[in-house]
């Protein structure tokens, strides 16, 4: 094997480095390097540049030392694809330069600029599977959002972003102008970093030079403490006994409320029972987001309900007519009382923390956390609760208790009343 650079001066005053690569007679080609220099410049017995030293040429040395990692990589390309009889192309030297200096054609920009492959990503995402379904819309959504974010990002900054720019001085900027120009709070921030660390993991897959710093420890997920909001027994029995006779649409609504309450499930799952899921007393379900297969026993509340309906579900609606309805729902039941939490501002489009009426934060949301927290205040053991919610780690339970400091009191002191009356 012989590797050779030249060059071949012209009337201009560059001339085009040249790299030629043969051996015996299976392959005998050349192509530029993409460097250039000057005929003076140059050392035809050496095949490298000469060291001049001039404040113009003081990168000489990185040059060479370039040149001299081209004709490593060129040998390495060339026994690997030799000893797995890999079929040697016409353009294969040129391949392999090309790589080596990370230059791609015009009609491959995915594979050296970084929104141009979360382009061409979110564009096969809408085939893309996850467990044999379908990419959920929400989740293209979020990944289109981060695309646009990041084409936002690099016309702001007048930048064009390579893999290797996906860095920590990349990653502080980029959080410092979604929160200083595009005015979005940690958690909408966060969203967007986390869909960013996923391009650069299937990057990272396809064997495509990402910057590694996308997986250092700073190179986080922002977030807000949240302030989510729960319904007590107390305020569910209320919603539940209350006379909606007046509206048959908030009537339907709490029905459908009460049953997110009393099963832990999802939106997504619990709006979509049917008789076929119900056996005897127990619900069973396949979820839609983490395809698990769920038994829950029916609350008594739940089965009245059912009995309302003569056996049937509720009417279905929508997750935004449920979502709105609700409130009116707990508002009419006197869910009332002022707790901290945040809403958006329509005029910021930033959410505010504060105190509000508690009618007006509770969401399909709600559901989850109402039936996590309750069945844990009542000494339920954790792992039969996760049975039910079909959490892998308590860890991601425990997230969805919401008890207040008052309510953990007063549960230890029942403990502690308990362990008295047996001694």
């Amino acid at each position: 094997m012989n590797i050779k650079y030249f060059i071949i001066p012209g009337k201009r005053k560059y001339s085009s480095i040249y790299v030629r690569f043969w051996d015996s007679k299976r392959v005998d080609q050349k192509t530029r390097t993409g460097l250039s220099v000057e005929k003076r410049n140059w050392s035809i017995k050496k095949q490298r540049f000469k060291i001049v030293i001039s404040e113009e040429d003081n990168n000489l040395d990185l040059l060479n030392n370039k040149l001299d990692r081209l004709e490593k990589a060129i040998h390495k390309q060339y026994n690997k694809d030799y000893a797995e009889s890999n079929h040697i192309s016409r353009t294969w030297l040129k391949d392999v330069v090309n790589e080596f200096f990370n230059q791609v054609p015009e009609d491959q920009n995915h594979k050296k600029y970084f929104a141009e492959w979360a382009e061409k990503f979110v564009e096969n995402s809408k085939d893309r599977t996850v467990n044999g379904k379908r990419l959920k819309a929400n989740s293209l959504k979020n990944y289109t959002a981060a695309l646009n974010k990041l084409k936002q990002y690099e016309k702001h900054r007048g930048i064009k972003l390579k893999f290797q720019d996906i860095d920590l001085e990349f990653y502080r900027d980029f959080v410092l102008y979604c929160n200083e120009t595009l005015n979005l709070n940690n958690n909408s921030i966060g969203n967007l970093i986390s869909r960013i660390k996923t391009f650069c993991s299937n990057i990272e897959i396809e064997g495509l030079p990402i910057n590694p710093q996308y997986k250092h420890k700073e190179f986080k997920i922002p977030k807000n403490k949240t302030h989510h909001i729960y319904l007590n027994n107390k305020e569910i029995e209320k919603i539940f006994k209350h006379d909606f006779s007046e509206s048959s649409k908030l009537d339907n609504a709490r029905d459908l409320l009460i049953i997110g309450l009393r099963t832990g499930l999802r939106v997504s799952d619990f709006l979509r029972i049917k008789k076929e899921n119900i056996f005897d007393n127990v619900i069973n379900i396949t979820t839609q987001k983490t395809n698990q297969n769920l038994t829950i026993p029916i609350h008594p509340q739940f089965r009245k309900i059912l009995k309302k309906h003569n056996g049937n579900f509720p009417k279905k609606i929508s997750d935004q007519k449920f979502n709105k309805y609700i409130k009116e729902v707990c508002e009419k039941a006197g869910i009332k009382n002022e707790v901290y939490g945040s809403l958006l501002d329509k005029k910021t489009k930033r959410k505010v923390e504060k105190h509000y009426p508690k009618h007006k934060l509770v969401t399909s949301h709600t559901c989850r956390r109402s039936f996590a927290t309750n069945l844990f205040l009542e000494g339920i053991p954790n792992h039969i609760v996760m049975a039910a919610t079909g959490h892998s780690s308590e860890k991601q339970y425990l997230a969805y208790v919401k008890a207040t400091q008052e309510e953990h009191i007063e549960r230890l002191q029942k403990h502690w009343k308990k362990q008295n009356k047996k001694q």
